[in-house]
């Protein structure tokens, strides 16, 4: 009779499993929203988002070197306010829904901020206000990954 419960247990807990984990090699579901944009949008979009990628890179190496001048440009440029002019991010994101466009004002706000939390650490020059600087860099790629977690285009 014990070996029948064990048996019964088992095949239980098997069971359990099996529907408790997608199949193998399933795709998982993207639950993303989909932004349908016209074609020559969504050609800038794409651009301007690889540019902010590797605008992220270059201020990560900036940082990394110890050029925050360097890094403060590139924040504010490509990533801050002032990036909506040169790279013609509002025309883009005229076409995005309004909490879309929310989130890439938390970027290019931390953009900006990044660069008067950099200059105020170039005067103070201890551990604490470099850690903020760290801080502020996170503050641009938490925008960038929270607006990539919740849109997608195809």
């Amino acid at each position: 009779m014990k070996f029948k419960s064990i048996q019964q247990t088992a095949l239980a807990i098997f069971i359990t499993l099996i529907f408790a984990f997608p199949v193998i090699g399933e795709e998982p579901k993207d639950v993303r929203t989909l932004i349908k944009l016209p074609s020559d949008i969504e050609n800038k979009m794409l651009f301007n988002m690889r540019d902010h990628i590797r605008a992220l890179d270059d201020i990560i190496h900036a940082v990394q070197t110890g050029e925050y001048e360097n890094a403060e440009r590139i924040a504010e440029s490509r990533l801050g306010w002032s990036s909506l002019v040169r790279q013609g991010d509002q025309e883009v994101a005229d076409h995005w829904p309004e909490p879309m466009q929310a989130m890439a004002n938390q970027m290019y706000d931390a953009g900006s901020n990044f660069v008067i939390i950099s200059q105020n650490a170039s005067v103070e020059d201890n551990k604490e206000s470099y850690k903020k600087v760290i801080a502020a860099l996170g503050q641009m790629t938490s925008a960038c990954r929270s607006c990539h977690e919740t849109y997608r285009l195809r």
